[in-house]
């Protein structure tokens, strides 16, 4: 779920510096974010920590070089992955977590949309970011997109909270797609394959009588033209 987990990610680096005399970074992670901040989530807020991801990562370039700057900033991410995205998909499939969180995305200027695509005991989903917020203001700091501070960061975090989990950024609006994907799978638990199975079943056979439908009312109208044609001719 691009953006939830690095807004959280930020966040949390702001409460670590404004409140020193929490007695380790690691105590924050492991509970003590506050819930007025989690309520309290909007897109000037969410907009101020992404930009100053942009500069804690450029800073950390500048002195430790992309590959280890990348995995300074990786260091709490999984965890934090883990509580944030686990609490949405613990108990639901991808697609139906995504769903979940889509109106906090919603707050932070994202504009989300979710397909299921599971099948052959594959739990998959599809995100589809209609919305890049962070778009506009990387080149603001010498990144030719920001692709590589946020989305990739987040997919790495991904893979490393949820072993078994393969994520992929499918199309990029930074790289000149209209939309950004992302795709993510991992093995289907029982109960939820069979719950899969179902809601498969009914959408496939709805899908079908709606094509079928479709399909005669155009069957019709090419009759009527070819008819009319005999007329013409």
């Amino acid at each position: 779920m691009i953006g939830i987990t690095n807004y959280f990610n930020d966040l949390l680096v702001v409460i670590v510096e404004n409140q020193k005399e929490m007695k380790t970074e690691n105590e924050l992670v492991t509970g003590n974010l506050r819930m007025e901040d989690i309520i309290t989530i909007d897109e000037s807020k969410a907009m101020k920590l992404f930009r100053n991801r942009f500069k804690r990562y450029k800073v950390l370039v500048e002195e430790l070089g992309d590959e280890a700057a990348f995995e300074k900033m990786m260091e709490k991410y999984p965890q934090q992955q883990q509580a944030l995205m686990g609490t949405f998909i613990e108990d639901n499939t991808l697609a139906q977590g995504f769903k979940k969180a889509d109106p906090l995305l919603e707050l932070m200027g994202f504009a989300m949309e979710i397909v299921d695509i599971s099948q052959n005991e594959i739990d998959a989903a599809l995100e589809i970011q209609r919305v890049c917020p962070v778009l506009a203001i990387a080149k603001e700091y010498g990144f030719d997109n920001p692709c590589r501070v946020f989305c990739e960061m987040e997919q790495e975090a991904t893979r490393r909270a949820f072993p078994g989990m393969k994520a992929a950024i499918l199309s990029k609006q930074a790289e000149g797609s209209c939309v950004c994907v992302f795709k993510y799978e991992r093995p289907a638990k029982k109960v939820m394959a069979s719950s899969t199975d179902k809601q498969s079943f009914f959408y496939k056979l709805k899908n079908h009588i709606s094509k079928v439908a479709a399909l005669v009312t155009s069957l019709i109208k090419i009759g009527f033209k070819m008819l009319a044609m005999r007329f013409i001719n």
